[in-house]
């Protein structure tokens, strides 16, 4: 009996080694990933990419890929999505350029409050309506879509252009820096993100818990539309402009920022914050890199695509499929 057990305990810690060993992996695996693609396209770019000329041009990408990251998190780990964030950023930018020639402050304001206003109508429509996360945010991004053209009169708006004295590195890391901080704060410590995370991994099991789950479903996507309201304010400081391009391909570059971070496809408690910085990182030398090789439009959407298939098959629990919304 005695020998039973012991077979029992060492087959258990085992197993227990295991599964050590499998998180450590796949915790380095994202860091090996960034390091492997700064060599490459430092290398294949003629040392362009850590250049100090490409210092703002990457300050740019960075920024808007990591604040939208640091909003679409929570949506993730939830095991939501939010194809609606180009769309929003678009009719947001176009909104703050009409009403910045009256007012910056007021311009400030109509940016965010519609953003945000955005991310609720998301949230009735998949919450309250029970219209799955992917439909509901692919219809309001037509919406979205449409409405900034309408705006916008299918060509471009000038906005004022004192939005440019904001236009410094110093603000855009400082404004980058902030938002991780905080972001890490409410998403590793609150209990609001480990509510996220528990809806991720079982929808039921956290109604069981006494877990408030039409609120906590709710509220990010309020905060993924207030990170686009960040982002479509710096395009009008980057730009001083709102056209129909303005947020475009924002929401697969969160998307697969977040993927090649290491966040599952389907949320649960395997989502880390680290998945923003890790992700956001790659994602933004990846898109820098393959413009500084002078790759077309084409072709770089076509490798993101590519990478969109791989990082979605290695990071996708197929034994969750059930919880995606």
């Amino acid at each position: 009996m005695n020998s039973t057990n012991t077979a029992v305990k060492a087959a258990k810690s085992e197993k227990s080694g295991l599964r050590l060993a499998q998180d450590s992996v796949k915790t380095v695996i994202p860091f090996l990933g960034l390091i492997l693609i700064i060599v490459f396209f430092q290398v294949v770019s003629g040392g362009k990419l850590l250049s100090a000329s490409n210092l703002k041009t990457f300050a740019n990408y960075a920024f808007q890929i990591l604040v939208p990251a640091c909003g679409a998190v929570f949506l993730m780990s939830q095991g939501n999505l939010d194809y609606s964030m180009a769309g929003n950023v678009c009719v947001s930018a176009a909104l703050g350029a009409m009403v910045s020639n009256t007012s910056i402050p007021l311009a400030v304001l109509v940016v965010l409050v519609s953003s945000i206003a955005m991310g609720a109508l998301n949230s009735v429509a998949c919450v309250l309506l029970r219209v799955p996360a992917f439909i509901a945010t692919l219809a309001t991004s037509f919406i979205y879509t449409g409405l900034a053209s309408v705006l916008l009169g299918g060509g471009a708006l000038t906005a004022n252009f004192a939005f440019k004295d904001a236009d410094t590195l110093v603000m855009k890391y400082g404004v980058t820096f902030v938002v991780l901080i905080i972001t890490y704060i409410v998403f590793t410590y609150s209990p609001f993100g480990k509510h996220c995370c528990a809806l991720g991994a079982k929808e039921e099991v956290a109604h069981q818990s006494g877990i408030n789950v039409t609120l906590e479903r709710i509220i990010p996507f309020l905060i993924c539309g207030f990170s686009c309201g960040i982002l479509a304010l710096f395009t009008l400081v980057r730009t001083c402009s709102a056209a129909t391009s303005s947020g475009a391909g924002t929401q697969i570059n969160t998307m697969l920022a977040l993927l090649l971070g290491g966040i599952p496809f389907s949320g649960g408690w395997s989502s880390k914050f680290r998945a923003v910085i890790v992700g956001g990182l790659m994602m933004a030398v990846v898109t820098n890199g393959l413009v500084l090789i002078g790759l077309g439009s084409e072709l770089q959407q076509l490798i993101k695509g590519i990478i969109f298939i791989v990082a979605v098959a290695l990071s996708f629990d197929r034994k969750n499929t059930a919880i995606i919304k």
